[in-house]
């Protein structure tokens, strides 16, 4: 076959309508990129900021080996997107950890100077001044609620910044990836291995290798799931709640990144919808509240974290 660069379109329904699903992926096995990486960059780093505040640092928060650390899998990988979030967001909590360290230093050193704080006030001579300017009250900007809050259309603020929480020094995430068709891509972006395991595989019991199917102590084998981009393909719903039944038993949480609301998931199917604002079960008042909502509503709720038209909801393991 012969190798493709790119996506040979970025419209993706075009892409499954001209070559079908298996066939696409086939031919970008090795170039594939999704155009939405942005706004997935965005969802997944707000998420992992809520996660961490929930259940995180309670965990992790002191010093942990890598091997203690947060067990993923990246299921159905495309070239490597949700991988490349996690650790970038791991990266840049220690990276803000070791700033607050060199700053906390440097304000410790000014303080044991007795001078410090006179060389602080601006000089005379330069025209500046230690006050800050007077701004009238009817010229002052409006700020959203909340730190580093986000407001939606009708200006009710869901969710804080994407930027990352102070993270242990130590704090690892081992991410499995799998994925049929691009694993070549994934391994080419990322440097890591990706086992070809499908849908249907992983629904059938099969592991990547080295990974036992029952956990020790009766614990998940992967405390999360992420699956980008990709469980809508699964279109039959039979096939479906095998998938999600099985994988039920073997993680905690499963987010499902996507550009629309597909798929619905069924509690009957293993899994609970879980509030992300709340960090608790959604329940059915929550859940019908508004209906089942536009495919294209963009409107950030509790439920699902919302950026750049990229959609991330999370559900827990009934199991679990």
């Amino acid at each position: 076959m012969t190798a493709i660069h790119g996506n040979l379109s970025h419209a993706m329904r075009d892409n499954y309508n001209e070559h079908g699903v298996d066939e696409y992926y086939k031919k970008v096995a090795a170039t594939y990129r999704n155009p939405f990486f942005p706004g997935i960059k965005k969802v997944i780093w707000t998420f992992m900021n809520r996660w961490w505040e929930e259940e995180g640092k309670d965990l992790y928060g002191n010093e942990v080996t890598v091997s203690s650390g947060l067990r993923a899998l990246d299921m159905a990988a495309g070239s490597g997107e949700a991988t490349l979030c996690l650790l970038e967001w791991a990266t840049a909590g220690q990276r803000s950890l070791c700033s607050k360290s060199a700053s906390s230093v440097s304000t410790n050193s000014s303080l044991d100077d007795p001078l410090a704080a006179l060389r602080a006030v601006p000089s005379i001579s330069t025209g500046t001044s230690s006050r800050p300017a007077f701004i009238p009250p009817n010229a002052r900007r409006n700020t959203p609620s909340g730190a580093g809050g986000v407001s939606n259309r009708k200006g009710k603020s869901v969710f804080g910044s994407m930027d990352p929480p102070q993270l242990p020094k130590n704090f690892g995430i081992d991410i499995i990836a799998t994925d049929p068709y691009t694993s070549p891509a994934y391994t080419e972006r990322t440097t890591r291995p990706c086992h070809e395991l499908s849908f249907t595989d992983l629904a059938n019991g099969l592991l990547p290798p080295n990974l036992s199917s029952i956990s020790d102590e009766g614990q998940p084998i992967w405390d999360m799931i992420i699956c980008s981009f990709a469980l809508h393909l699964v279109t039959s719903p039979s096939e479906l709640f095998a998938l999600l039944y099985e994988l039920s038993g073997k993680a905690k949480w499963l987010v499902i990144v996507a550009p629309h609301k597909k798929p619905e998931i069924k509690e009957t199917w293993g899994w609970l919808r879980y509030d992300i604002a709340s960090w608790s079960p959604a329940g059915e008042g929550k859940l019908y509240a508004g209906g089942k909502g536009n495919e294209d509503d963009d409107e950030e709720t509790e439920l699902e974290i919302i950026r750049d038209k990229v959609k991330l909801r999370l559900y827990r393991s009934n199991a679990f």
